[in-house]
């Protein structure tokens, strides 16, 4: 994916460089799980989500920027857009999108975010019972009962990352409609000037 697919960002290069980001980290876990190195795999492993979070905040923030009066950045969170979108009574595909990734319990969103809060506290793999094994990674560090994830750590992060890079790209195609929309919206609010 290149910036082209960010077109419609005015952050574009912010959210592309954290895509890089977690792409190279997704390289050093490979290269940290073939050589059995679990401090490297333990450090690329948190590098690469936080760097795939970071360029989803980016793409809000970039949507963010093009509707009227953006929040500023310390507001910016998904129930705060949701709650500018709900003032006017409009919908926002973009957040419904990243809603339904974001599911408690069932997004893959929600459980990548669940192992960057939980990396702070706990480690994001399970260390393996035999010298053979491989490691494995929880689901939810802080709640083991969740058990690991079915793909091997490498295989996780590289499909995160991609997930992550196609949910950015959604997010810059549907923005222009959502602004639209929100600006018809607060257009036809009572006592609005846009």
């Amino acid at each position: 994916m290149g910036e082209s697919a960010l077109a419609s960002l005015p952050n574009r290069e912010q959210v592309v460089l954290r895509l890089q980001g977690a792409r190279r980290q997704a390289e050093q876990v490979a290269a940290a799980l073939a050589a059995g190195d679990l401090i490297g795999l333990e450090s690329a492993l948190c590098a690469a989500i936080d760097q795939a979070l970071k360029a989803v905040t980016a793409a809000l923030y970039g949507f963010n920027a093009l509707l009227p009066s953006p929040l500023p950045a310390s507001r910016l969170n998904r129930r705060n857009l949701r709650d500018r979108f709900a003032a006017v009574q409009a919908t926002s595909a973009v957040l419904e999108l990243i809603d339904r990734a974001a599911h408690p319990h069932e997004g893959w969103l929600w459980w990548l975010d669940r192992k960057e809060a939980a990396s702070a506290f706990a480690s994001l793999l399970r260390p393996p019972g035999e010298a053979a094994d491989a490691p494995a990674l929880w689901r939810d560090p802080l709640e083991p009962a969740h058990g690991v994830e079915t793909l091997s750590p490498d295989r996780y992060v590289a499909q995160a990352v991609a997930q992550i890079e196609q949910l950015v790209e959604d997010v810059s195609r549907l923005a222009a409609a959502d602004v639209a929309a929100y600006r018809e919206a607060a257009r036809r609010q009572p006592g609005r000037l846009i």
